[in-house]
């Protein structure tokens, strides 16, 4: 596990965002401004950059900073900046003080590189533990069940809350260990027991006894993977 704050600190690059406290934004640093080509003149409200549940996080973590201080939550985003490459990035929200009453910053944290390869594959994925984030390797990872517009993650006997969609994850995977077997669940080959077919149906057991249904529109080119079809 990761103490988040100093370590990301330490180790990575990091956008700032000051706004107030009807979230228009005041200025941000250089990161924003260079990774988001942003209006620097123009008046920009920070939630008219994300969708409704993003609001809803973002509406959460100003609150908590208000009275605590600071965020004890964070927002993960994945987002296209220029050259059409795109970025993990982790924030946290603090209560500025002083002069700057009912102002705040949003702190983002670069983590990219930390999470993916130079063929943008998830090495590591970030996962909700606790008021922490805990990077997940993917090997170790056994399946991925959709959770709305998050992702619960099984992981070594373990369930963890990923605050991103099954679609965004299966892009980064790497398809040569990662099945999208079903609208719901993409498995892990390597855990993979035993093929199980019920009539018409296949299920799958993993190694942790769980078993996943494979859809019918999957089924053909999942048992191609092993010359079964």
């Amino acid at each position: 596990m990761i103490h988040i704050i100093a370590e990301l600190f330490r180790n990575f690059d990091v956008g700032l965002v000051i706004f107030d406290d009807e979230f228009n934004i005041i200025c941000v640093n250089d990161f924003i401004k260079k990774k988001f080509s942003f209006p620097v003149f123009q008046n920009s409200n920070l939630l008219a950059f994300h969708d409704e549940q993003a609001k809803e996080k973002i509406r959460k973590m100003k609150e908590e900073a208000a009275s605590k201080g600071q965020s004890h939550s964070y927002i993960l985003k994945i987002f296209n900046v220029e050259h059409g490459d795109e970025i993990f990035l982790l924030g946290k929200v603090f209560l500025l003080e002083g002069d700057c009453e009912y102002r705040f910053l949003a702190v983002l944290f670069d983590i990219t590189f930390l999470t993916t390869d130079r063929k943008h594959k998830i090495l590591k994925i970030p996962v909700y533990d606790g008021e922490d984030i805990l990077f997940l390797e993917t090997k170790d990872i056994e399946f991925f069940k959709a959770a709305g517009n998050y992702t619960e993650i099984f992981c070594q006997d373990k369930i963890y809350l990923c605050p991103l969609s099954l679609a965004k994850i299966e892009k980064f995977l790497d398809e040569r260990q990662f099945f999208r077997i079903h609208r719901s669940y993409i498995v892990n080959l390597t855990f993979i027991e035993r093929l199980i077919r019920e009539g018409t149906r296949h299920y799958l057991l993993l190694r942790s006894k769980q078993i996943l249904p494979i859809s019918k529109g999957k089924s053909k080119a999942f048992l191609k993977i092993f010359g079964l079809k």
